[in-house]
């Protein structure tokens, strides 16, 4: 069921909203940002997306953009979770938070290593014109495998985070531009 504060705009009472009441730009251009997040969310294929931008760019009443939430759940705080979770698939959750979060602590790791090992090369060579300058990049390559080790992070940990960094990229960029695409389409 959509609930009318969902399109309520600050300082505006909430009496003053009724389904026949004309819509401005601010009610139009905060549904478009709403059907937006249920598009990102899932609960929009693009087609329905499309559809419902559409009409919500050139409704005239409230009522008109009240309808184009009516099938949808109402939007929650992404932290809350609305039903239970096998306890199976929560230490699979927690095991796959832990593996990014050493990803990530293992990618500062490496790019500190190589910047101090790529400074000190040039110092050496350039600067001080030490010959065997070269002995950094062993050393360094030495210390990136000291910190998957010490992380515990694996080539299989290595391939399971960049393939799903890779797939969250590809997806983030094509919700993002096809909300762009969308937004010119409507003139807004």
């Amino acid at each position: 069921m959509f609930y009318a504060g969902d399109i309520t705009l600050p300082g505006r009472p909430l009496m003053e909203q009724t389904p026949d009441k004309r819509a401005g730009d601010a009610e139009r251009s905060h549904a478009l940002d709403r059907l937006g997040q249920y598009f990102a969310d899932g609960y929009l294929d693009i087609t329905e997306f499309d559809e419902r931008t559409g009409k919500a760019a050139v409704a005239r009443t409230q009522g008109e953009l009240e309808a184009l939430f009516a099938d949808l759940p109402e939007q929650q705080d992404p932290q809350v979770f609305t039903a239970p979770v096998p306890r199976s698939e929560v230490s699979a959750q927690r095991e796959l938070d832990e593996v990014l979060s050493r990803g990530k602590k293992l990618q500062r790791i490496d790019g500190a290593i190589w910047a101090i090992v790529l400074i000190l090369f040039f110092l050496g060579t350039f600067v001080f014109s030490v010959g065997f300058a070269w002995v950094l990049f062993p050393l360094g390559a030495f210390a990136s495998w000291g910190a998957r080790s010490a992380l515990d992070v694996g080539d299989e940990d290595e391939e399971l985070i960049e393939e799903l960094r890779s797939k969250e990229r590809e997806e983030r960029a094509e919700r993002l531009r096809r909300a762009a695409e969308r937004r010119r389409e409507l003139g807004q």
